[in-house]
């Protein structure tokens, strides 16, 4: 039976927010990127790793014309060949707002294959003709793995140019290397193969790949990990740096590894990423996860001075006890117009094992990776169980725009029994405050209706059971304005909030059960 419930004294309106799980597959959905135009931000595109069959996977892709709001259902990129299989996706936009997604494409094998690219006219609706980008036959350590694309949005000398990263494939003989190609015609033909390891070779590491971005005035940073005893008794981060298009490259060390930092179990993924300030070209962040605490934690350092230093100790995000035996790890950062994000996998509500439940949590910096704001659980209440793979699962996807506060994150989560991807919105203001702008794909179905609303609006809420539900509402910095306690009756409650005395604005209305929460972006007219 319904029940309805009249509150008074809510000063809250609602406009409909959908509860998205952007994949919404029945069998095992990983490793997914997102990205988000700088144009216009309400157009964004997601991908990620779609199991077909048990030999066969394959890019998936959807799209979102309002935020994140509700996304498109995905499709499948194609194959070069029958019997290949996809890996490994990232995404970026040009500066006037053009999604390009990039991938491997190869035999299960691994001894043929290609790193893929194309370009979108329609916002991911479609995508043209996938490119060959790279051949796993160009050399013999296959430098095809974990290709990473980056765009130059400056009005440089080589704006527009594209670049590709790439690395040995993982169970290649060492030494292993770090690649990359260029595109200056929108990724129609591409440039010879430039080893860019050269000088400081990444030679004895199996896991380092290129991590790519592009600084506001040109600048190409790749950051990686390099292990040579012939130069060097430490394996060490380098950052190498270019001012020509990627003609040549200056590497500058980022750190030492500290004698414990290294990552040993295969169930924490030891990713990291290195990022530019779209508004201070010289300011860097890099943020990878780091054991030197006695678990993984996630670490960052920081340059103010293009890359050529980088601040002696990292500085560690994730706030939980130091040395408690958690494991944080997967993480993914970016600058969006003003502040620096960074979201990861965290398991402090779960336990002290890479099997136990996880959430992903964020921080962000508003003093270019100086010192961070107070952890934020980003995936809700409940917690996903562990997804037990080594390989298959080694990222999340997070975007930012430099025209617009906040990020959008993206990420493996089993908790519906199927590895599925959810979606996910935040922002931090300049005093660390915290103001969750949307929250996609979790919780209980929540409705709202008239969408928008100008004084008296139904939230309807849909429950598994019967009991309480505390009702939250916040402003947009992530302020509580009010909060209240109800009875509610499993099924579907119809609760009218009188809403004549809120102001006009955006509010976050978050309703949390004792077998889940919801939350619902709401907008008074």
């Amino acid at each position: 039976m319904k029940k309805t419930f009249i509150l008074f004294g809510i000063f809250l309106a609602c406009v409909l927010q959908a509860q998205n799980n952007i994949s919404n597959y029945p069998y095992f959905d990983a490793e997914p990127s997102i990205a988000v135009s700088p144009v216009n931000s309400q157009y964004m595109v997601a991908a990620w790793m779609k199991a077909i069959t048990l030999n066969q996977v394959s890019i998936a892709s959807c799209y979102s014309s309002n935020g994140g709001v509700t996304w498109s259902t995905p499709t499948l990129l194609p194959h070069v060949k029958t019997g290949y299989t996809h890996a490994d996706v990232s995404l970026t936009y040009t500066s006037t707002g053009t999604p390009y997604i990039c991938f491997i494409d190869s035999k299960i094998s691994a001894d043929s294959g290609y790193v893929m690219v194309a370009n979108s006219s329609n916002n991911g609706q479609t995508w043209n003709t996938p490119v060959k980008v790279t051949s796993a036959t160009e050399g013999p350590d296959l430098p095809v793995d974990r290709p990473w694309i980056a765009i130059d949005n400056s009005s440089g000398t080589y704006a527009g140019r594209i670049y590709v990263t790439s690395k040995s494939y993982y169970a290649a003989p060492l030494p292993h290397y770090i690649w990359m190609k260029s595109s200056s015609d929108g990724g129609n033909t591409w440039s010879v193969l430039k080893r860019l390891d050269d000088s400081i070779p990444a030679d004895q590491v199996t896991n380092s790949m290129g991590a790519i971005c592009v600084g506001s005035d040109g600048k190409v940073y790749v950051a990686y990990a390099s292990y040579d005893p012939a130069i060097n008794p430490y394996g060490r981060m380098i950052c190498t740096r270019s001012a020509d298009g990627g003609a040549h490259f200056t590497p500058y060390p980022i750190s030492n590894f500290a004698s414990n930092s290294t990552v040993t179990d295969t169930l924490y993924h030891a990713a990291y990423v290195i990022s530019a300030s779209p508004t201070i070209a010289s300011n860097l962040i890099l943020s990878g996860i780091d054991a030197r605490d006695g678990d993984p934690d996630v670490m960052s350092y920081h340059s103010s001075d293009a890359g050529n230093t980088w601040n002696p100790a990292p500085v560690r995000v994730n706030d939980d006890a130091v040395g408690n035996g958690v494991g944080q790890d997967m993480c993914w950062a970016g600058f969006s117009s003003n502040y620096y994000y960074v979201a990861w996998r965290d398991r402090r509500n779960g336990g002290t094992t890479s099997t136990s439940n996880f959430e992903i949590y964020f921080s962000g910096s508003t003093d270019n990776g100086v010192t961070f704001c107070p952890n934020i659980n980003l995936s809700g209440a409940t917690s996903s169980p562990s997804i037990n793979i080594r390989r298959g699962n080694d990222f999340i996807g997070l975007a930012t725009s430099p025209n617009a506060p906040g990020f959008w994150s993206d990420w493996s989560d089993y908790r519906t029994g199927n590895c599925e991807i959810m979606e996910a919105a935040s922002s931090i203001s300049s005093s660390c405050q915290v103001g969750i702008v949307e929250l996609h794909s979790i919780g209980l179905p929540l409705r709202c209706y008239p969408n928008p609303g100008d004084g008296h609006i139904h939230l309807l809420l849909s429950l598994a059971e019967t009991g309480k539900v505390k009702l939250d509402v916040y402003d947009i910095r992530g302020a509580l304005i009010k909060s209240l306690s109800i009875d509610g009756t499993k099924g579907e409650n119809d609760i009218p909030l009188d809403l004549s005395k809120l102001q006009a604005g955006t509010y976050l209305l978050k309703a949390t059960t004792s077998t889940g929460s919801g939350q619902i972006q709401i907008e008074k007219q």
